[in-house]
């Protein structure tokens, strides 16, 4: 005989229907995290680089507009030298003041170095001179003098007065020291060299009817310099 005991309770499993699905969908929506876009990542490195061309390519465009086409010398030219075609070479170069620009190139050959030029020099008014020294009638003229016998910071384009003077040590009369003989009285500086402890070494165009007196009194060390106005007192 069967009791209700023995009767199996029927266990409610999950509904097969599709509302039972539809629910199961919706929770397993719910629970799953918003998604990020992966790319943006690479988007931010292709924005950055994309910044740091344009920025690289300003500073390079800078830089270019910067510079200027300069003349410069190919290898040494000594002081006095005439210029020529083959001395020189265009260059470019930025930040550089008072050089002598690449269209000057014809005004340039044929001029004479004021001073010595040395090899990649770029050049400045300065140190070229329009007209071929030494000229008619000149000569150059080269001196060592001491520091108490030629005023610091001559340069080239510079006018002094030579004058005879005693050598060192010897103390000579009043007479000679109150009116030293006058060698060349306007005498123009070719070039200048200090040197450290040494004094200074000078190139001078003086007139030819004195340049002999000029060079045998400098090499027994009895010159002395006094630099003059470039305009003359007048």
């Amino acid at each position: 005989m069967t009791t209700d005991s023995d009767q199996k309770v029927p266990v409610a499993g999950p509904r097969n229907t599709p509302n039972g699905l539809a629910g199961a969908s919706s929770r397993s929506r719910s629970t799953e995290l918003p998604r990020v876009p992966r790319r943006y990542g690479q988007w931010a490195a292709a924005v950055l680089f994309v910044l740091v061309a344009v920025l690289v390519a300003g500073w390079l465009w800078q830089q270019k507009s910067d510079k200027q086409e300069v003349l410069a010398v190919v290898h040494a030219v000594p002081a006095g030298s005439v210029i020529t075609s083959d001395d020189l070479k265009v260059i470019e170069v930025a930040g550089l003041k008072d050089s002598i620009a690449a269209a000057d190139l014809e005004n340039v050959k044929g001029s004479t170095a004021a001073v010595g030029l040395v090899a990649g020099q770029v050049l400045t008014p300065g140190v070229v001179a329009a007209n071929p020294m030494p000229g008619k009638g000149e000569r150059v003229v080269g001196l060592d003098l001491d520091a108490t016998r030629a005023p610091t910071g001559l340069q080239a384009g510079d006018v002094v007065m030579v004058l005879a003077v005693p050598p060192a040590g010897d103390a000579s009369g009043p007479a000679e020291l109150e009116s030293p003989t006058v060698l060349a009285e306007v005498t123009t500086v070719l070039s200048a060299d200090h040197i450290e402890g040494a004094g200074t070494r000078l190139t001078l165009v003086v007139a030819q009817n004195v340049a002999a007196r000029v060079a045998s009194f400098g090499a027994a060390g009895r010159v002395a310099l006094v630099q003059m106005p470039l305009g003359g007192d007048n």
